[in-house]
């Protein structure tokens, strides 16, 4: 997916999305072709989370020899229709962390113990309530929050705690508002501790407060004026650029849905049908792979839609003669795979549908050939786009390399984990990053877009591709088309 994200998803859009794969799912059954969903066996130990909080709190430690306290807490879910929610998505640094993706959560992180709490505190909301359960069933409660991330029992708290443990971690009350540099209050050590926490927006005079604001400020009082604020994203980022194996195979299984839903999708290429079918195809695919869904809306694009970089309207019937692109991708425990495939809708490519192609496929195989540990992030585009502006000038679609972006207008790359576009605050390339690759050249006057990507994963002597199980040359596509062998 390209780094250019649309904005918020349209309700309609949503809606006619979820009834085309309920549709496509349907017809499959009555012809018998549904697979039971594999069972789903949870790839991350609470281990894992306690080792990662641990890691936090080490660099807490480094960055903020006064004293810091991290406080991230979950999203609200958010209203499609009256009393109807969009589905529930967590915040990543939070599941990071915990392994919790429910609303109602919070964590603490403090450098300082919390007196009978420790230097890690969980808030959960409490263990719902039949009729809770009756419209929205069971969530985890205070023992199976404990149990999935490994924090203490006896540091898992109710929700309706946050205000009064945060006051009492930064050493801080309403009443008495920030201590004096001179005079810090007797009960904490945590005085001039700086507080990571993301408020969502400045502060600027004339504006209304950010939930985030809001929040301090009834927490706090007057005090949240005077806090040290710095972005959790500070501390946190750095630790999920680098891929654990655990996440890494929830990467790859997130790849494996991804190309099995590209190969399902293309057996139904031909003249007459619709870029919905192919779009209900993949997504259905996902989900009886083990996904839990896509990890961005799939883009869909046929004839002139394939130049439209984020198209994902799949309202147009395929042409015979068209090219397809498809850029997709599941989710496998909230990790997300990223791959493009752009497929002729008859199984053959014409002269300059090829010509194009391979142009694209030279690009980014030269791309590819060059990642390893210690290359500049920036070489990776730099390089991609190098080849497709010479041979552009060659083939005589510009005059000069300067004019690239006419034809090539993105990046060729971004990092990929619990966000489809992940966190990259360090710049250059490590063992354990997982990347994309994907030039494309798109000519709107010849309705002819062509993207390839595929996932990659930084070893320490190259790297390793996790989207091998789709064919990726103009050969390979067009055999694999003819014999239908999928």
């Amino acid at each position: 997916m390209l780094n250019l994200v649309p904005g918020t998803l349209d309700g309609h859009y949503l809606a006619r999305k979820s009834l085309l794969v309920l549709f496509f799912l349907s017809t499959l059954q009555l012809a018998g072709e549904v697979p039971v969903s594999p069972e789903t066996t949870p790839l991350f130990s609470s281990s894992e989370f306690t080792g990662r909080r641990e890691r936090v709190l080490e660099s807490l430690k480094r960055e903020s020899p006064e004293g810091a306290v991290l406080f991230i807490r979950s999203p609200r879910a958010r209203s499609y229709s009256n009393d109807i929610d969009y589905p529930y998505r967590a915040d990543n640094d939070l599941y990071y962390l915990t392994g919790l993706a429910n609303p109602g959560v919070a964590l603490i992180l403090s450098t300082e113990e919390i007196e009978g709490l420790g230097n890690t505190v969980l808030f959960v909301w409490p263990e719902a309530v039949p009729e809770e359960v009756l419209w929205t069933g069971p969530r985890p409660g205070p023992d199976d929050a404990a149990r999935i991330s490994g924090v203490a029992r006896e540091s898992v708290l109710e929700t309706d705690t946050i205000p009064e443990t945060l006051r009492t971690a930064l050493g801080l009350s309403r009443r008495h508002g920030i201590p004096h540099a001179h005079h810090p209050p007797s009960h904490t050590k945590q005085s001039g501790a700086t507080l990571y926490f993301d408020t969502g927006a400045a502060f600027d005079p004339g504006k209304s407060l950010s939930p985030g604001y809001a929040f301090l400020i009834d927490t706090f009082g007057s005090a949240a004026f005077h806090l040290g604020l710095q972005s959790t994203a500070n501390i946190i980022a750095p630790f999920r650029q680098i891929k654990s194996p655990a996440e890494i195979s929830a990467i790859k299984k997130a790849c494996s849905a991804t190309c099995r839903g590209l190969k399902r999708a293309a057996t139904l290429l031909r003249a007459g049908i619709h870029e919905y079918d192919l779009a209900a195809s993949l997504e259905a695919t996902f989900r009886r792979e083990g996904a839990s869904g896509w990890s961005f809306p799939s883009i869909v694009g046929s004839g002139p839609n394939s130049c439209i970089l984020h198209y994902q309207k799949y309202d147009r019937r395929l042409q015979d003669g068209d090219l397809v692109l498809m850029d997709v991708g599941a989710e496998y425990e909230l990790y997300a795979a990223d791959i493009t495939r752009t497929f002729p809708v008859n199984g053959k490519f014409s002269p300059r549908q090829r010509e194009i192609y391979d142009i694209v496929l030279k690009a980014q195989q030269t791309a590819i050939d060059i990642l390893r540990p210690g290359l500049p992030f920036k070489s990776v585009h730099e390089t991609a786009k190098n080849v497709i502006a010479g041979e552009l000038v060659r083939i005589g679609l510009i005059e000069s390399e300067v004019e690239v972006r006419t034809y090539y207008p993105h990046g060729t790359s971004h990092l990929l984990g619990l966000d489809v576009h992940d966190v990259m605050p360090i710049k250059e390339l490590q063992a354990g990053m997982v990347i994309t690759v994907e030039p494309g050249i798109y000519i709107p006057e010849e309705n002819l877009g062509i993207r390839i990507e595929d996932d990659l994963l930084i070893t320490e002597d190259g790297y390793q591709s996790l989207s091998t199980g789709a064919p990726r040359s103009a050969d390979e596509i067009e055999a694999w088309m003819r014999t239908g062998s999928f």
